[in-house]
């Protein structure tokens, strides 16, 4: 187990990014539990802030800067930062990045899966705090950029990111 505390260098943040249905909350819950990481859901962050969610601009403004809290927080303690979003532009991005830059580093991991793969899942009953379906990921698939720095990219329709082999790897690459 690698602790929660990132040596001398400060927190580290692991921002994941990726469209919904394609794995992020799964993978975010096994690092944050291998890691000791803290784990910042912008979906669980809406539903606590706004029971019924409107989706609308205000709210969105409202859940992100309470994320961006959060994950400040728990940098300035020197933990592991596990930043589960969408956050499929670089704008999305960009105030975490920031955090994490100025912490001890920035680990951005990208979960993808084929278009079928991802309409199986969304169509299936979910646990958790997401409410997107496969209208959502419709809306916002042509959104995606790339992060413009190296990113670890994990094809979920292979590996849920359930897998120990897989959180292995990615706590190597944080080493």
């Amino acid at each position: 187990m690698v602790s929660g505390n990132w040596g001398d260098s400060g927190g580290v943040l692991i921002l994941l990014s990726g469209l919904p249905g394609t794995g992020k909350t799964t993978l975010a819950r096994r690092l944050a539990e291998r890691l000791g990481g803290l784990h910042v859901e912008s979906d669980a962050v809406r539903r606590a802030l706004f029971p019924r969610p409107a989706y609308t601009p205000a709210e969105h403004g409202a859940v992100f800067a309470r994320a961006e809290e959060l994950v400040a927080e728990g940098l300035a303690q020197g933990r592991v930062v596990i930043v589960d979003a969408t956050n499929l532009t670089v704008r999305d991005r960009r105030r975490f990045v920031r955090l994490g830059e100025r912490a001890g580093g920035v680990v951005a991991v990208r979960l993808t899966a084929p278009p079928e793969v991802v309409r199986e899942r969304l169509a299936r009953p979910r646990e958790g705090f997401s409410e997107a379906g496969l209208e959502v990921y419709e809306r916002m698939a042509p959104r995606v950029e790339g992060f413009g720095c190296p990113a670890v990219v994990v094809d979920s329709r292979f590996d849920t990111g359930a897998s120990e082999e897989l959180i292995a790897r990615l706590v190597e690459r944080l080493r």
